[in-house]
């Protein structure tokens, strides 16, 4: 930050902190409380001033406290001591006429958000293409972060966290779509990388991917996506988009070795170690081996069966408590893995669901697998608080659409024929 007397410098996207002359103060108050929440409305206000009506509304509209105009006048008194106690030089700070306050002093300030906005604004009224795609880049640079994240509870601090969250949205797609037609791949990868930091499942990944794919950094580009499909499981409880799955498709296809023979390849592709029980496996792989195993059951006309097996409460509602949902699903995965075949196949669909590809069994057997998988859940988790409920339909019926289905759950057995 160049050093300039004249400048207050206040940074409110990400943090906040403040700078006068390139030297940082701060007031001696916390960061949450009314007097600084005053301070930044002031700040944010500018020269035009605000409304004492919008001042107390903003400030107190969850508040309980009867006399929020005598509580406003402390709050004035507050903050003028306080600016009395920075290195800002002396002056009234705090001004008022006929109810609108100002912040005084004749400072020369400039706000980051407030810098970020006129950016993109600029931006979005720019015809010559070049001009607009630069501006663009220099907003998404600014935005570092979400607007006042301290005071994220806050209605008036909210309002304005969602306008500058929209615009920064809006300048990237703009971006996006203007660097990938120019083939500026680096440089978007750069800028998605940050957006996914901010707002991870809002899939920015999607852009990186398209990135690295065009760059030909397929492994890196897969990375990215098991990176992003494992923290979608664990942490927003839902499988990777449509969207998501075709990029997987796409760079898996183009993931490429170095010539080998036959043997060398065999021995890449064979299992290192024998394993018992049934082989798991990602989601995207489960879906391409579902697909070839109906492929094949059609010539061989083997039976096939889809199970899924799903974590609920003792009223049937989906398993959502945190701690205990990891621990449950990791045994339940545990009594899946050891309980099936050697030749059936299992992934992870959700946090609290496993799906489960069963070949060659009979209908009636569905139950006893599924009893046997529940045997061994409950040696781990023996509470009945947690239920384990199972869902079985043949693949032959479910490509019919004539599903015959079979229900169960760790209380009792029922079917249901269609």
């Amino acid at each position: 930050m160049e050093k300039n007397q004249t400048i207050f410098s206040v940074n409110m996207l990400g943090g906040l902190s403040f700078y006068y002359g390139g030297e940082a103060f701060s007031l001696n108050c916390n960061y949450t409380s009314k007097v600084m929440q005053l301070f930044l409305i002031l700040l944010r206000a500018g020269e035009e001033g605000v409304s004492k009506d919008q001042i107390l509304d903003s400030l107190y509209v969850n508040d309980e406290i009867q006399d929020t105009k005598n509580a406003f006048r402390i709050l004035v008194f507050r903050l003028r001591r306080l600016l009395e106690e920075t290195i800002l030089p002396s002056g009234q700070y705090v001004n008022m006429k006929k109810g609108i306050y100002w912040l005084g002093g004749h400072l020369n300030i400039q706000i980051d958000a407030e810098e970020f906005e006129k950016d993109a604004q600029l931006a979005f009224q720019m015809n010559d293409k070049e001009e607009k795609l630069m501006l663009l880049k220099k907003a998404c640079r600014r935005y570092i972060g979400e607007f006042l994240p301290l005071l994220a509870e806050e209605k008036w601090a909210l309002l304005e966290k969602k306008r500058y969250k929209n615009i920064y949205v809006a300048c990237l797609k703009q971006c996006s779509e203007t660097m990938q037609e120019k083939g500026e791949y680096e440089e978007l990868l750069h800028l998605c990388s940050q957006a996914v930091k901010l707002y991870p499942f809002e899939e920015w990944q999607l852009v990186q991917i398209d990135c690295l794919l065009a760059l030909h950094r397929y492994k890196d580009a897969l990375q990215v996506y098991e990176d992003a499909a494992s923290m979608i499981f664990d942490e927003a409880g839902f499988s990777p988009s449509e969207k998501m799955l075709s990029r997987f498709r796409a760079m898996s296809g183009q993931i490429h070795y170095g010539m080998g023979n036959l043997s060398e390849i065999k021995d890449k592709l064979e299992e290192k170690e024998y394993e018992s029980g049934a082989y798991y496996c990602s989601y995207p792989s489960f879906i391409d081996s579902y697909r070839i195993i109906i492929r094949m059951m059609e010539r061989s006309g083997k039976s096939v069966f889809l199970m899924l097996c799903t974590l609920t409460d003792n009223k049937g509602n989906p398993l959502e408590k945190e701690g205990l949902l990891m621990e449950c699903s990791a045994n339940l995965g545990h009594a899946v893995g050891l309980c099936l075949r050697r030749g059936d196949l299992y992934t992870r669909y959700s946090p609290n669901q496993f799906l489960i590809l069963l070949i060659g069994i009979r209908q009636e057997d569905c139950d006893i697998t599924f009893g046997r998988i529940l045997q061994r859940f409950r040696e781990k988790c023996p509470s009945q608080k947690v239920l384990v409920r199972s869902f079985v339909s043949s693949i032959a019926e479910i490509k019919n659409d004539k599903p015959r289905l079979s229900f169960g759950s760790s209380k009792s057995y029922w079917k249901k024929w269609e």
